[in-house]
């Protein structure tokens, strides 16, 4: 049986399916090509000393001079927008590969070129899609990390809604300022970048706000009302993501919220005792979890139009080197493998009440799920 050839190219920067066959966040375009079971790089001479330091995901670095660069550049003839095209060429013909796999974000440009050479180019947009679930300890590491600064972000979260007090107005100060999704977010980004991540995207809501998605959230956080933190930073070595959401009440909660909160937490553990490598009902189940309960779902929606309440949003989605990536966990959900990481996140929302949700990253095994770090508190009192 042969075996494919893969091939792409780009940089590490833009392209996460290039980021997760070379290992490097490098800003100029390289070729990648795996052929024969055999990992090539091909990259300009400042790439080449960094790549050589990844014998453990590469088998050999290829200058572009060694495939005739220079005399590319020289001849004003050829034309420049196709000289990364044709390097690729050269290198596929000098391993003797005459059809590749390319994902389906691989440059036009570069395709119709390779064509020209009568080189076969198939889309594969599965067969890469599954290379990237199949994660690299090197990210698998770097999803920890960024997933142990998440949680130290959410502690600094909590404890600013847990010091809060009660103004006058009726709204919250901390440390004497008006205490606010902004100043909150403020100090969650701080806390990542000491810890060696980033995020500038965390969602924080407060009250009716939390029915509002992915909205970024502005605004003073309200007393006695869910406050729904959304963090997800990554990791800046591996440029890998983790996905944690926790929801607080600062103050006192309602007997609804409090309901919410039992029976969101309830349905996390019905998502951990179903997600396994071969499932893809996990969705479903959590879907039927809250329907018993009383609770709108979108697989038990009847109704016109969009659900805008209850349990209105899919269960979850993959995390790597993108924070929403493959498999989904939907109405259309993906089958699960061994070594996919999933962050799950099931909520319950409604008018006049708020929402709750809760939300973890994990890792797929054959028996079930585990845990990146020991699980961060659930309660609601922050």
């Amino acid at each position: 049986m042969t075996m494919a050839t893969f091939l792409h190219v780009g940089d590490g920067w833009h392209s996460p399916e290039m980021r997760h066959e070379i290992g490097e966040a490098v800003f100029d375009p390289v070729i990648f090509i795996e052929h024969e079971g055999k990992r090539f790089v091909v990259c300009g001479p400042f790439e080449t000393d960094i790549f050589g330091a990844r014998e453990d995901i590469l088998d050999e670095v290829v200058s572009f001079e060694t495939l005739g660069a220079d005399e590319l550049v020289k001849d004003t003839s050829f034309p420049e927008h196709l000289i990364l095209s044709e390097l690729a060429a050269r290198m596929l013909d000098r391993i003797g590969a005459s059809s590749v796999s390319v994902p389906s974000t691989f440059p036009t440009l570069a395709a119709d070129h390779l064509r020209d050479k009568q080189v076969t180019v198939a889309i594969d947009h599965d067969g890469w899609v599954m290379r990237r679930r199949r994660k690299a300890p090197w990210e698998i590491e770097g999803i920890e990390r960024a997933q142990r600064a998440a949680e130290t972000a959410m502690l600094t979260a909590a404890r600013m809604l847990r010091d809060a007090e009660r103004a006058p107005t009726g709204g919250l100060r901390f440390e004497g300022e008006p205490l606010t999704a902004e100043l909150i977010r403020e100090s969650m980004e701080a806390e990542l970048l000491m810890q060696g991540t980033e995020s500038k995207q965390i969602l924080i809501h407060s009250g009716d706000a939390c029915l509002s998605g992915h909205d970024l959230g502005t605004g003073p956080i309200q007393a006695d009302q869910s406050c729904i933190i959304d963090c997800f930073p990554h990791d800046l070595t591996t440029g890998t993501w983790s996905d944690m959401t926790r929801t607080f009440v600062p103050g006192q909660a309602s007997e609804e919220l409090r309901n919410l909160h039992a029976h969101v937490r309830k349905a996390l553990d019905v998502a951990f005792d179903t997600l396994k490598a071969g499932s893809k009902d996990a969705f479903g189940h959590v879907a039927e979890y809250f329907h018993q309960q009383g609770f709108p779902t979108q697989v038990h929606h009847n109704g016109e139009g969009m659900l805008k309440e209850g349990f209105m949003h899919s269960l979850g989605h993959g995390v790597g080197l993108e924070v929403h990536e493959k498999p989904w966990m939907g109405r259309r959900s993906d089958e699960l493998i061994v070594g996919d990481v999933v962050a799950v996140e099931p909520g319950l929302y409604f008018p006049g009440v708020g929402g709750v949700r809760l939300e973890d990253t994990v890792l797929i095994t054959e028996d079930g799920v585990e845990h990146f770090t020991e699980p961060f508190s659930y309660d609601l009192e922050p």
